[in-house]
């Protein structure tokens, strides 16, 4: 997830960094993101698949819209052109599955046009990730455990999409992060009640068009 996110900054911000030129008359950008955009989808789809260290559909499919995208705002209309690209990118996608060791890493889940719901009922948890790409997903921490006053975190990442966080009633909850055209809420119950040496979770969120509630109850 931390690739995926790493590649949403970079366009976010190469997009950002260009339209500035763009307006302050230093370039002609606007011409360029237009036939260029469609590699910020290629990225989607290739950095998930990094990320879920492994090759599934949902990934595949948005790195090759994505090569379609780019090959239709390109005028790649010859075969000569279009197929090379494609088998280039898939290519690239096996590559990343050969070479990436086998099976998620623990306390990660990525979902890409979807939904679902991870349990996660870690004895000693410290770490998790979740991620909603054009998708809804779930993480469900209400059957872990933080060791005694420690603390755990959360990266949450919502793209056009939509991450809620389940926690027990007996942790305190620390959120935060940053909101692109989104937002993220702290829906938890009795945290100002909670003792100061009650286990604490700290909740990074990423909302790109997107949001991430924390919460005790499902809705």
């Amino acid at each position: 997830m931390k690739i995926v996110r790493l590649w949403l900054g970079l366009v976010l911000l190469a997009v950002g960094l260009f339209a500035i030129l763009d307006a302050a008359g230093v370039l002609e950008a606007s011409s360029t993101i237009g036939r260029w955009w469609p590699v910020a989808v290629i990225g989607v789809g290739l950095s998930a698949m990094w990320a879920q260290r492994r090759i599934t559909f949902a990934p595949v499919v948005i790195t090759v819209v994505g090569v379609a995208l780019l090959a239709g705002e390109q005028q790649w209309t010859d075969e000569d052109l279009f197929w090379p690209a494609l088998l280039f990118v898939l290519g690239a996608a096996l590559l990343i599955g050969a070479l990436r060791p086998r099976g998620a890493g623990p306390g990660e889940s990525i979902v890409l046009f979807g939904g679902a719901k991870t349990v996660d009922r870690s004895k000693h948890l410290h770490h998790a990730d979740v991620s909603a790409i054009f998708g809804g997903a779930t993480l469900d921490l209400r059957q872990a455990h933080i060791d005694g006053a420690a603390t755990a975190t959360v990266d949450a990442l919502a793209f056009c999409g939509g991450v809620d966080v389940l926690v027990p009633k007996d942790w305190r909850v620390e959120l935060g992060g940053l909101p692109v055209l989104g937002g993220f809420d702290d829906k938890t119950d009795g945290d100002g009640v909670l003792p100061a040496d009650a286990p604490l979770l700290k909740i990074n969120a990423t909302a790109v068009l997107g949001g991430v509630d924390v919460a005790n109850e499902p809705k």
